[in-house]
């Protein structure tokens, strides 16, 4: 099993990266919490170097660490995880501390009890072989050895090893529960663990350093399954709404980067099987998944989102359909003070039931359902999108108009989608013009070169651009919308401007550079540039440099006007990290110096900002390498 070394060399050569290598993260710091909480006994140390000792765990476990053929540690424990285990990371740790300590390890004999436990015969056979450890894998010899007893003697032997490895007696004990039927200390233990694992904080350090909990709920997964094995369908269903619960709860209050996530989450598709297996009626399954979907707040439960979507009789469909139809009833009837979280579960619940409908042959009552719920919650852009898809354009129209009304400046991202609604309308229509409108009306809520771009691409469909164009400019420039102006002559939405800032000042000058730089026209970039009131600014930023990048062919002097002064703000502030971001805009500014052949007076340049900042010894090495 384990190469024989000389124990001095065997582990104290060992890098953080090779323990990286041999465990995964979650079990390393698992590994590293038990250690740190002194349930590490008994450490003690073979002939060949391996580790062995008793770790306090769901129980006390035999854990023994030897080196393997690959360099790293290799690990045999008789918990249910056997191999490669926290129990092996926390015993090596316990070895580390000690060898830094100075402390002496004892050594100990082959007739040690915890070598009986991991069974000796194995090991040895293993080594011989050069094969390997797996204590869940008898050997030839040993399968040998238990076929020449008798009954008498297994039994006997059995009971021998239940007294010194309690692993092994629960899991008989378990085994005769199954069979005779009467699990009831089995179901009371398996709901004991998971009331102790999910009272367990789950949290892990952020920045390293492996510190932190994380539940371990490989015990109450392997009880489950051995349940389910034996069609106690639903017991597991029981325990697992208990289990979904209280985990939910768990990571509520716990911050464990994902790794708790992983462990509850290993649980669901045991009683997602054990959901379809229950005696419940197939309404109820649909119900019952539904609520736990409904109440996941992480995602952890996605597998009953996958169940709900599999094939379930329209019936089933048809009964949940009205139980969730009444359920939204009753919380419309209640007095809500906080309306968006209200109407944010209403939409929730309300998707399903759509759903319901479609899958029981009800299609023909999601609209009006639809239409309900759009002036209780607000859900105009799911009523306004199914009536699209079935091409009443004039009713969803209407309704567009409605939630506009309805909704006012309130939901200004709600009320954004359903004028984009209206101008998918319009488009589906053809009518490019009211679409080319609806498009400028866009650009006035929000002035970007996207929004520009959008109205150039809606305008080309009626040849207007460059009246359209002009008619934007102006509207940057003095703040006057373009359908209010002489001589529009687009379609009026009669829509109400969503988000106006009517105390926004005119010019709008850098929405107007980043226009002219788009167009390419370094002598607009330029003249809005000028028009800024500088005094607005602490210090240059990013837009600067892109506008000496605009304009260095047009005004190349303004250029490196502007990049030396955006190096020599960062200068000031006196820190390595500013001085190479400087460095790079001194880097542009000598191009265009030398572009335009002013060497010479860039090179004067530089040799007086050496003689201004000489005592900053960093900046003076960093200016050197230009």
């Amino acid at each position: 099993m384990f190469e024989s070394q000389p124990p001095a060399s065997l582990f104290t050569d060992l890098t953080s990266e090779d323990l990286d290598e041999w465990v995964s993260p979650r079990i390393s710091s698992r590994g590293r919490n038990y250690q740190q909480q002194g349930l590490v006994s008994d450490l003690a140390q073979l002939e060949n170097g391996s580790l062995i000792a008793w770790v306090a765990g769901t129980l006390r476990y035999a854990t023994l660490v030897g080196m393997g053929e690959s360099g790293l540690p290799d690990v045999s424990c008789t918990c249910p995880y056997e191999l490669d285990c926290k129990h092996g990371v926390a015993v090596l740790l316990e070895y580390l501390e000690a060898v830094e300590n100075h402390r002496k390890i004892p050594k100990i004999s082959q007739d040690d009890v915890r070598l009986k436990l991991l069974m000796e015969g194995d090991l040895s056979d293993a080594s011989e072989n050069n094969t390997s450890s797996n204590s869940g894998n008898l050997s030839s010899k040993t399968v040998t050895f238990l076929k020449s007893k008798t009954k008498t003697q297994l039994i006997t032997l059995l009971q021998e090893m239940a007294l010194v490895h309690p692993v092994l007696a629960l899991e008989l004990s378990d085994r005769q529960q199954l069979i005779s039927g009467n699990i009831q200390k089995l179901l009371q233990r398996l709901h004991d663990e998971i009331m102790v694992v999910t009272a367990e904080p789950c949290w892990q350090e952020e920045w390293g350093g492996g510190g932190g909990n994380i539940p371990d709920y490989s015990g109450i997964r392997k009880k489950m399954k051995a349940l389910l094995k034996s069609e106690f369908n639903d017991e597991v269903l029981g325990l697992g709404k208990e289990l979904i619960i209280r985990s939910h709860q768990q990571l509520e209050s716990g911050n464990d980067n994902g790794d708790g996530f992983m462990e509850i989450s290993s649980c669901i598709p045991t009683i997602v099987t054990a959901l379809e297996r229950s005696s419940l009626t197939a309404a109820e399954k649909l119900a019952w998944a539904l609520d736990v979907v409904l109440s996941d707040d992480y995602g952890v439960f996605e597998e009953f989102h996958e169940y709900l979507l599999r094939k379930h009789p329209p019936s089933a469909w048809d009964t949940l359909a009205d139980q969730l139809q009444e359920q939204l009833e009753k919380s419309h009837s209640k007095k809500i003070a906080d309306s968006y979280h209200h109407n944010y579960n209403s939409d929730r619940i309300s998707k399903w039931v759509i759903h319901a409908l479609a899958h029981s042959n009800r299609d023909q009552e999601i609209i009006p359902f639809c239409e309900i719920e759009a002036r209780k919650t607000g859900s105009y852009v799911r009523l306004v999108g199914l009536l699209i898809d079935e091409h009443r354009f004039k009713d969803a129209e209407n309704w567009i108009k409605e939630g506009l009304v309805a909704i006012g400046d309130k939901w200004l991202g709600t009320a954004g989608t359903l004028q984009d609604q209206l101008q998918e309308i319009r488009i589906k229509e053809k009518n490019w013009p009211a679409v080319t409108a609806l498009q400028v009306m866009g650009f006035v809520q929000q002035p970007s070169t996207n929004t520009f771009l959008e109205c150039k691409k809606r305008s080309d469909k009626t040849n207007l651009w460059p009246k359209i164009r002009e008619y934007l400019l102006l509207y940057l420039e003095n703040g006057k919308v373009p359908w209010e102006q002489p001589g529009w002559n687009l379609p009026t939405t009669d829509l109400k401007l969503l988000g106006f800032n009517h105390k926004q000042k005119y010019p709008m000058r850098w929405e107007l550079i980043d226009i002219a730089m788009l167009e390419k026209r370094p002598e607009q970039v330029l003249r809005w540039y000028d028009d800024l009131p500088r005094k607005h600014y602490d210090r240059y930023g990013y837009e600067d440099d892109e506008v000496a990048v605009a304009i260095q062919k047009f005004a190349p002097k303004r250029s490196v006007t502007i990049w030396k002064q955006m190096a020599e703000d960062l200068i000031a502030q006196v820190k390595p990290r500013a001085y190479r971001e400087a460095a790079q805009y001194l880097k542009k500014a000598a191009k265009v110096m030398s572009r335009e052949s002013h060497q010479a007076a860039w090179t004067r340049y530089i040799f007086e900002l050496k003689i201004k900042h000489k005592r900053k010894i960093r900046l003076m090495e960093i200016l050197d390498k230009l």
